[in-house]
């Protein structure tokens, strides 16, 4: 048995791609394959009765211009005897967890239930290391179709994000006086270690944001899943300008902040929040079919369901602050966004703008995009 693949393309970033299927192991190359072996019977018939037997997260890699693995299997001898095939990148190493540890656990090789995958989103410490899971399923196959041609498609939503000043900023050059972003977070349910840093706690009751959920039968399944009670954090992930600034604070505290710094200049041009070929990859919202729809005013998030949060600073120069070492006076704001309704659709990529106003941040766009096309196939020998 052999196999092909042809993914979306991936231009950016850590998508997934052929090209770094490709890669080394430890370079996230390579996917895994769980073979379902169903005699006479079809996957529709047999699903649920059966446990991947045939193969069992098997990994697959590419060697100069095949793919290969090992031990190889071979079709069933009646060939007429059908077997199904689920595939997803990248591969994980499910009983060694710590090898690469990507939140991916795939359902038991002794497991007579549906093929599924547990995914976990990353910790705050591992932004930049955001798994974009991609799967794909070949059903009922004969030893008539010798090679198995997969055809992966993204699972989750990717996500980017970027900022511009209001009108109604006037007279920040950038030096003397900016804005500064200094935290972003996905608005957890509950105030427990929030990460505002005001005395008003932001809490989201109505948050479907998931850190882990179960792929299974094509979309997701959120029976088990996990939403976030504490705030997600996303500073780590922020293209924060590392030197920092010093601020003195209402306490007399004068401590070193590190932000994004917006100035007049960015009233018409938005600047990324995050850093070139960085974004996240979430876990859809809603997503309990196969099919996922296009219309605006039907399924993914509901109204609150995903709220971002903002910290951020208007800071001014003092006037007696050496020009090698100058100091600023802050007024602190915070703010929580919700996301537009129906977004956060599987394989969508959204690009967000906010607006940061007097007191309030607002999206002013949102681009939605489809993620991917085919690329080429490449042949196992």
């Amino acid at each position: 048995i052999g196999f092909d693949v042809y993914t979306g393309v991936a231009t950016r970033g850590t998508d997934v791609s052929t090209a770094t299927m490709q890669g080394t192991v430890d370079n996230l190359g390579g996917f895994g394959v769980m073979g379902y072996y169903t005699g006479s019977k079809t996957w529709e018939q047999a699903k649920g009765n059966v446990a991947p037997s045939f193969m069992h997260n098997q990994l697959v890699t590419y060697d100069t211009d095949k793919w290969i693995y090992t031990p190889t299997k071979y079709w069933p001898n009646n060939t007429s005897d059908k077997v199904s095939f689920f595939a997803y990148a990248p591969y994980e190493y499910t009983k060694d967890a710590e090898k690469r540890n990507l939140g991916i656990v795939t359902s038991n090789e002794s497991d007579k239930t549906l093929p599924s995958i547990t995914f976990t989103l990353q910790n705050k410490d591992k932004l930049n290391k955001m798994v974009d899971l991609v799967v794909a399923k070949e059903l009922d196959k004969t030893a008539t179709n010798n090679t198995i041609n997969f055809n992966f498609a993204h699972t989750l939503t990717k996500v980017g994000f970027q900022a511009k000043l209001g009108k109604e900023y006037v007279g920040l050059d950038g030096t003397n006086s900016f804005v500064y972003i200094t935290h972003m977070w996905v608005v957890g349910k509950t105030a427990e270690n929030s990460l505002s840093i005001l005395d008003t706690k932001l809490t989201n009751n109505q948050s479907r944001f998931y850190t882990t959920a179960k792929w299974q039968d094509s979309h997701w399944n959120y029976t088990d899943a996990d939403i976030a009670q504490e705030d997600y954090d996303l500073t780590n992930l922020l293209n924060i300008d590392n030197t920092g600034i010093t601020e003195i604070w209402a306490d007399g505290s004068e401590p070193t902040v590190k932000g994004i710094k917006l100035s007049a200049t960015n009233k018409t041009n938005a600047i990324n929040l995050f850093p070139t070929n960085q974004f996240l990859y979430l876990i859809p919202v809603n997503d309990t079919t196969s099919e996922v729809t296009d219309n605006t005013t039907t399924g993914g998030s509901g109204k609150d369901e995903i709220q971002i949060g903002f910290h951020y600073d208007i800071v001014t120069k003092t006037s007696d602050s050496p020009e090698s070492a100058p100091k600023y006076l802050v007024s602190h704001f915070e703010s929580a966004v919700p996301l537009p309704e129906h977004h956060m659709k599987r394989g969508k990529f959204y690009v967000y703008t906010f607006t940061i106003n007097l007191n309030e941040i607002t999206i002013s766009s949102a681009e939605v995009s489809e993620w991917g096309t085919k690329t080429g196939e490449y042949p196992i020998n």
